[in-house]
């Protein structure tokens, strides 16, 4: 099996943009501003993630994060976002982490959750940081056990909604 972490881009193609469908907006507590998009939509957000990634253009407020795709054999799988830093602000009144991530529902239960957590996690350490903190509902057991697998411990608690877990970057 062959699997790659790609940086979102403004070439990603039809490929990339059915594997975002399956991934509802807002399921499981992450957000995915291209579920529903129309293809020329799509192709406008795109510009916009790829600007995020240089903190070109954000919403006030809001840190520069980039945006992965997961590829397993060459096929788009899932993908995520890593903040380029943390923010009392989304961890205190949000309960938004240092990342997230979903699988598309056609290749979820096949263990691409925790390979994309994986990778994801050796990007944090590359954006700096020696802890992260993470902020999943309570009701998404699947991954809770893929953060609690990869080193996390449940630190507290956010509004009886989420589980604050820590992870420690090494």
């Amino acid at each position: 099996m062959k699997v790659e972490l790609k940086q979102l881009d403004i070439n990603m193609t039809e490929q990339e943009y059915g594997m975002l469908q399956g991934i509802l907006d807002g399921e499981n507590g992450f957000t995915n501003p291209a579920y529903n998009l129309s293809y020329e939509e799509y192709k406008n957000w795109l510009l916009d993630v790829d600007n995020h990634s240089r903190g070109v253009g954000l919403p006030k407020g809001w840190i520069p994060y980039t945006t992965y795709i997961l590829y397993v054999d060459d096929i788009p799988v899932g993908y995520g976002r890593v903040r380029h830093s943390s923010s009392e602000y989304l961890e205190t009144v949000v309960g938004a982490g240092n990342l997230g991530y979903g699988i598309s529902k056609d290749y979820r239960r096949k263990g691409y959750g925790n390979i994309l957590f994986k990778e994801l996690l050796k990007k944090c350490k590359e954006h700096g940081y020696n802890e992260i903190k993470l902020f999943p509902l309570k009701t998404n057991e699947a991954t809770i056990k893929i953060m609690i697998k990869n080193g996390g411990k449940i630190i507290g608690d956010f509004k009886n909604e989420k589980h604050i877990i820590s992870i420690p970057i090494k």
